[in-house]
């Protein structure tokens, strides 16, 4: 009798996530840890949701700084990069308002060298653009017209350096945890 009742009470909680349908967009805003940055940093953004029952797919774009400072012989320099990533994620529904998280993203980064050392001072800056794939999980809590977002992702992500010959590359894989609001339309 207690399994019926909760096979009735997990069909209830998972009718209403199944037959809903929604657009969303709003602001987002994240804490990030790069792998080989020198500290953590913000990540300001914005997102659009679509909410196909127990499946959601949501488009986002953001922007963050990082600082890597590294040593050669006695010399300590810094490179930074300003990165804009274009991130499409698939969100799979495991509960109501719980969901896992799969994606690929697009990575615009540009790499500033004016802060290395005088025996690298020709070399100023390179652009790249990648792919990487990310994962992890979130959940969207409505609130009226709302949705109060919360997600942590990991980014599978290495940073290559064409105009260095030390380091060659960065360890740029990152964590973020995201935070948002938005507007159901």
């Amino acid at each position: 009798m207690k399994r019926t009742y909760l096979v009735l009470f997990c069909a209830a909680l998972l009718s209403g996530t199944i037959f809903s349908q929604s657009l969303s967009f709003g602001p987002q805003f994240g804490f990030v840890k790069t792998k080989d940055a020198a500290k953590s940093v913000m990540m300001p953004g914005g997102a659009i949701r679509i909410n196909l029952g127990g499946l959601g797919i949501e488009g986002a774009m953001y922007y963050k700084k990082d600082d890597y400072n590294y040593t050669i012989g006695t010399t300590t320099s810094t490179i930074t990069t300003k990165t804009y990533p274009i991130m499409l994620t698939g969100l799979f529904k495991i509960l109501p308002i719980a969901h896992a998280e799969v994606g690929i993203g697009w990575y615009n980064t540009k790499i500033d060298y004016s802060k290395l050392s005088t025996a690298w001072a020709s070399i100023k800056e390179e652009t790249k653009t990648d792919f990487a794939y990310h994962v992890g999980a979130g959940a969207e809590i409505p609130v009226g017209s709302f949705i109060i977002t919360g997600d942590v992702r990991y980014v599978f992500y290495e940073l290559k350096l064409d105009e260095l010959t030390q380091p060659k590359n960065l360890k740029s894989d990152f964590y973020a945890i995201m935070v948002g609001v938005m507007l159901k339309l």
